[in-house]
């Protein structure tokens, strides 16, 4: 368990803003509900899920649902102040957690349940985030460089002949990739680091709170300041701020994605939305598989949790992606199969 997991225990470092639903428990316990409750969650989207579990399983369960906020339960001490600050109007779990949460008590996730009984305690109006500052004086101040502008990002690349835009797929470790090794190189998020291939990334699109490595840094972009800016804060202060310099896409000129609803694009699509724009000579893509490939949701693990989360969808993706790519003009390769069969099917 991490520093920051021990800081969390104690209800600090914990993120804040927006109503939160808590599924707690073991794995197994958390697996035997988590469908009903994302399902429950597609219904009101203005709320956060965050999973909670004992130490020993956070691993487990950041390896099983990549795509979740995956925090430590509280230590009995810390429980009213973790419980407060994270917002948690609903804690679904073990009958046992109501020792650490006294009162205000745990939905038992042994009684039966449905998706539209959990979504009739949630109320249905939109509810309005606490507003989160967007400054970035610290982060700049630190060693930050912002990138407001494509004309910007075109010089800090060095205007690339060809880009490779790399999803977390299974196609994103193509052998045929061996041919684009001097690309510009565009990842998603940081779980490709420590599978040896392609591991050298001048942009990263991301919205993982994760420290970049303490090697070559890339330019780390996030869909919108909102989530971006406790991030690199959190960046500056382990002494990793973004030196090559980072990007809010919804503040970034020309705006090329609609960020503003509660679903938005997915960082890969964004990724290649950003690529086309850069205008090289060639577009190379892989990894990009739709959460749809046989092989699973990333190279050589089949245990994770497949599927678009709930603030994704494919049509969204694939909107944007179409858009893109419609608009670029050099050589576009294709190297994920369901990428390439989506785009060939009218939208």
């Amino acid at each position: 368990m991490s520093f920051a997991d021990q800081l969390q225990r104690f209800g600090l470092l914990l993120p804040q803003g927006r109503a939160t639903v808590v599924l707690a428990g073991t794995p197994d316990e958390i697996g035997r509900v988590y469908e009903t409750v994302d399902a429950a969650l597609r219904q009101r989207p203005g709320y956060r899920l965050v999973l909670a579990a004992a130490a020993e399983d956070l691993s487990e369960l950041r390896r099983r649902y990549p795509h979740e906020l995956v925090l430590p339960l509280p230590y009995s001490a810390g429980a009213k102040l973790w419980r407060r600050r994270l917002e948690a109007i609903l804690i679904i779990g073990p009958a046992r957690l109501n020792a650490e949460f006294g009162k205000a008590g745990v939905l038992d996730n042994n009684e039966p349940m449905t998706a539209g009984t959990l979504a009739t305690m949630l109320p249905t109006r939109d509810l309005p985030a606490r507003p989160v500052s967007t400054s970035t004086f610290l982060i700049d101040l630190l060693g930050g460089r912002r990138i407001a502008s494509l004309a910007d990002l075109k010089t800090r690349l060095g205007n690339p002949r060809t880009i490779v835009c790399l999803g977390n797929g299974p196609s994103s470790e193509d052998p045929r990739l061996s041919d684009h090794r001097d690309a510009a190189l565009f990842r998603v998020n940081w779980n490709w680091r420590g599978r040896g291939w392609m591991t050298e990334p001048a942009v990263v699109f991301t919205a993982d709170p994760d420290l970049p490595g303490s090697g070559r840094r890339p330019i780390i972009t996030f869909p919108t300041a909102a989530i971006g800016r406790p991030i690199l804060m959190r960046h500056t202060r382990a002494m990793r701020p973004p030196s090559a310099g980072y990007i809010f896409l919804d503040a970034f000129d020309p705006t090329l994605a609609d960020l503003s609803g509660p679903m938005i694009p997915t960082n890969g699509a964004l990724m290649i939305a950003v690529a086309a724009a850069v205008g090289a000579e060639r577009i190379v893509i892989a990894g990009m598989d739709l959460y749809q490939h046989p092989d699973g949701r990333y190279p050589g693990d089949a245990t994770a949790f497949d599927g678009y989360s709930r603030e994704h969808s494919a049509e969204i993706d694939l909107a944007l992606i179409r858009t893109a790519l419609g608009g670029f003009k050099g050589e576009k390769i294709i190297l994920s199969d369901n990428l390439r069969a989506a785009l060939q099917t009218p939208g």
